[in-house]
């Protein structure tokens, strides 16, 4: 899957262009190309169909560099001192540029998620309307089930970030606008379509397109937030909460009944490209060096957060990591008294016994010249755990949106907020600890829901430091949606001085987009 889903579409104007119904040369017809009349006549050309969505996962707008700006330095977990004031403004929550052609980070996200939207909706529209009458039903459960995927994937994304979004779910026509919990809702939908006709796996050629595991792993995501919305302090609903809380236990058992899945041996595993769409993994982005039709179809993130090499070996530093986290690595030692070995590989420190390769010499050789001022720096899916070479704008390493430690770890804050079976939440979390060689929890420690959720903030924060969760995690907890809240950030990460409670967890929308789409409009404070 890998080789086949980097081949990128071109020449398709049908599967091109904008998303918006206002844009009247979507009408006109070119007698040179295909027409909607003429293609979604064979399997190869839904397959196709499919590809283009598949192409814009890798853009920058999404998983290849935006994706991952927005859920660190958004959250607690990053910061940025950038001499490109726009990263800045993301960590900070000042955001005031939106114009349409001045920001990539509020503009690409939307266009390149919208892009995809519109893609899928061609080939949900086309197999539901013809689909099945030229391929076998197995074949077209199997495009229709990751067309449905890619559309979650895309509304789950928007919910995320800017809490807005037109619903879209026909490529003719554009829906009503949805709020944030009607995205996530939206996305629940899409996933659940999704699970019901999708294969549990793939041949080994095709790994890494979405299996009914990946479906209902974001399942469980999307209903573990749609429960921390009726939790909110404005909110009155703790019935529904539970109802949703036990929607994402029934997922994460369904899961577990497939029998397929199991943690890797090496915790590394998991941000390297020497053991991709591996048996912890549920839903996976796929990347590839180089170029491939003269596009990048790497991943930039590795450029972006990483050391920073003013020669240029390194990454640029755009976005940095937290000191507080170095601190919270070092609450608890392994069982033989050493430290946490996920510190080592999540983040680079000047540490008198690392002596790590970075890019040809050790932090203490390039600190001699380099003067690194800060306390610390990501490492986490950068190249110096895969070959060590420069980093530039197109790593091959596969991106891993979910993987079964999460689910682990989202199982026992389930459980927790159930309050049924703490006893099992903490082997979930042992589940998770005994790789990093951590010492065991007693359940007899964790059996009151503030102990526990303690316990749950930090094992979470430890084992996916880095991996876009965390901001998630602080909306669902209902941790920026309180002064205080967001008062016990700001002592750890200053950026939160200027968030605004109500306003700011969202983020701000495309001008332009806002003269697109009837009944769109600006969040309030921007």
């Amino acid at each position: 899957m890998k080789k086949t889903i980097i081949s990128l579409l071109t020449g398709l104007m049908l599967l091109g262009g904008s998303t918006s119904c206002t844009d009247d040369w979507l009408t006109l017809s070119d007698p040179n190309l295909e027409s909607s009349d003429t293609f979604w006549q064979t399997e190869e050309q839904f397959q196709q169909g499919l590809y283009a969505g598949y192409a814009t996962l890798r853009r920058p707008g999404v998983f290849s560099r935006w994706f991952h700006i927005l859920m660190i330095l958004r959250s607690d977990e990053g910061w940025s001192n950038s001499p490109n004031a726009e990263f800045q403004a993301v960590a900070n929550f000042r955001m005031t540029g939106y114009a349409y052609e001045g920001n990539e980070s509020v503009n690409l996200p939307w266009q390149e998620t919208s892009q995809m939207i519109y893609y899928v909706n061609q080939v949900v529209d086309n197999m539901n309307d013809h689909g099945y009458d030229i391929m076998d039903k197995e074949t077209a459960d199997g495009i229709l089930g990751q067309a449905y995927f890619l559309r979650g994937i895309a509304f789950w994304y928007m919910a995320g970030t800017y809490g807005t979004f037109p619903r879209q779910v026909s490529s003719v026509y554009d829906g009503e606008i949805l709020d944030q919990e009607g995205l996530w809702k939206q996305a629940l939908e899409d996933f659940e379509a999704a699970s019901k006709v999708l294969p549990t796996t793939w041949p080994a050629s095709e790994a890494g397109r979405p299996t009914r595991g990946g479906a209902l792993g974001m399942m469980a995501r999307c209903n573990m937030q749609l429960a921390g919305i009726c939790k909110r302090p404005w909110e009155n609903r703790g019935g529904e909460a539970t109802q949703y809380w036990t929607a994402a236990k029934q997922n994460m058992d369904e899961i577990f009944k497939l029998n397929l899945y199991d943690l890797v041996p090496n915790w590394l595993d998991n941000f390297t490209d020497t053991n991709e769409n591996n048996k912890e993994s549920l839903v996976e982005i796929n990347f590839k060096n180089g170029l491939v039709d003269g596009k990048e179809v790497g991943m930039q993130r590795p450029k972006f957060l990483g050391l920073y090499i003013s020669s240029g070996e390194g990454a640029w530093d755009d976005g940095s990591a937290r000191s507080w986290l170095l601190d919270e690595f070092d609450k608890e030692r392994d069982k033989d008294g050493n430290m946490d070995m996920r510190k080592r590989y999540t983040l680079t420190w000047n540490d008198p016994t690392d002596d790590t390769n970075y890019y040809g010499k050790t932090y203490a050789e390039w600190n001699a010249t380099e003067h690194f001022l800060k306390d610390c720096y990501w490492r986490k899916y950068t190249s110096v755990d895969t070959d060590n070479l420069p980093e530039d704008y197109s790593s091959g390493t596969n991106f891993r949106l979910l993987r079964l430690a999460d689910v682990y770890l989202m199982y026992a804050e389930v459980l927790n907020e159930l309050g049924t079976d703490r006893a099992t939440a903490v082997e979930y979390l042992n589940k998770v600890r005994r790789r990093a060689n951590m010492n065991e929890l007693k359940p007899a420690m964790y059996n009151d829901y503030e102990t526990f959720k303690e316990q749950l903030r930090h094992d979470r924060l430890v084992e996916l430091c880095g991996e876009c969760t965390r901001w998630n995690d602080l909306d669902r907890w209902g941790d920026i949606h309180t002064q205080e809240g967001v008062n016990r950030l700001a002592e750890r990460d200053p950026d939160f001085s200027t968030f605004k409670v109500g306003q700011t967890y969202m983020y701000i929308i495309p001008d332009h987009e806002i003269s697109l789409f009837p009944g769109l409009t600006q969040h309030p404070g921007y």
